[in-house]
């Protein structure tokens, strides 16, 4: 990968994760959560397939764990506590691509199997 599409790369995840961000400042429940979950899915997805390709697959991960549980909610409908634990994701995410490195996925994973086991792909 050439440092220009790296740099672009970076700057377009980091625009994704304030957009993240943001969104949570005006959904603080589950309902809430719901209701915007179209518009958080697109940026998670974004998220899912450009931070790979720029080496942060831990970013990648949590983004494409998030993006089956926010296509869940899309599709059926509220979700208990899909809402603190998207936020969740979106801090973990944060916290990673400045630079953190003491998250540990496997652990998410786990939390997420035990919350919603009726949903597959984790």
């Amino acid at each position: 990968m050439s440092e220009e599409f790296l740099k672009v790369a970076r700057q377009e995840i980091q625009s994704e994760i304030n957009s993240l961000k943001e969104a949570f400042l005006t959904c603080a429940n589950d309902e809430q959560f719901y209701k915007k979950s179209t518009e958080i899915e697109k940026h998670m997805h974004k998220i899912k397939g450009l931070a790979p390709m720029m080496g942060q697959e831990k970013v990648g991960e949590i983004a494409r764990i998030s993006d089956l549980i926010l296509k869940h909610v899309i599709n059926h409908g509220v979700l208990k506590d899909s809402h603190d634990i998207i936020l969740e994701a979106v801090q973990k995410m944060n916290h990673l691509f400045k630079g953190g490195t003491n998250i540990e996925i496997d652990n998410f994973r786990k939390q997420i199997i035990q919350t919603y086991p009726d949903i597959s792909g984790f």
